[in-house]
């Protein structure tokens, strides 16, 4: 049953991340990572559901609802409390996969200005 909570928060915590409402907090911005997160969160859902319970007489069904339920309720809480460090995980996977870690320094250098000018901007 842990197993089953794990796998349905994993799947839930996907599935928000790839929502309009907490794409900003996420860093995820283009419809390809979108829905990328949503078929992995599909995945993760409908493997709670396997791994959770027996076949017989409904076992599976409940146990999935109430892992998916206990997972819901811990995800809504954390995500009310403070939704930009719930997605901080999230960001790190992203920016490791673009090739982009937060200590990179950036390739474009910075070019300093003029004297005159950022001392003055209507001395001309």
């Amino acid at each position: 049953m842990p197993d089953a909570i794990l796998l349905s928060f994993i799947g839930l915590w996907l599935m928000a991340a790839a929502s309009h409402k907490h794409c900003r907090e996420s860093g995820v911005c283009d419809a390809r990572a979108k829905r990328a997160l949503r078929f992995l969160g599909s995945l993760a859902l409908v493997l709670a559901f396997i791994t959770c319970g027996t076949e017989l007489t409904g076992e599976r069904i409940v146990r999935a609802l109430g892992a998916a339920s206990v997972a819901g309720v811990a995800l809504v809480l954390l995500l009310s409390f403070r939704p930009a460090l719930a997605f901080a995980p999230l960001r790190r996977a992203l920016a490791l996969s673009r090739g982009r870690t937060p200590t990179t320094p950036s390739a474009a250098r910075a070019v300093p200005a003029r004297v005159s000018l950022a001392a003055n901007s209507r001395g001309r």
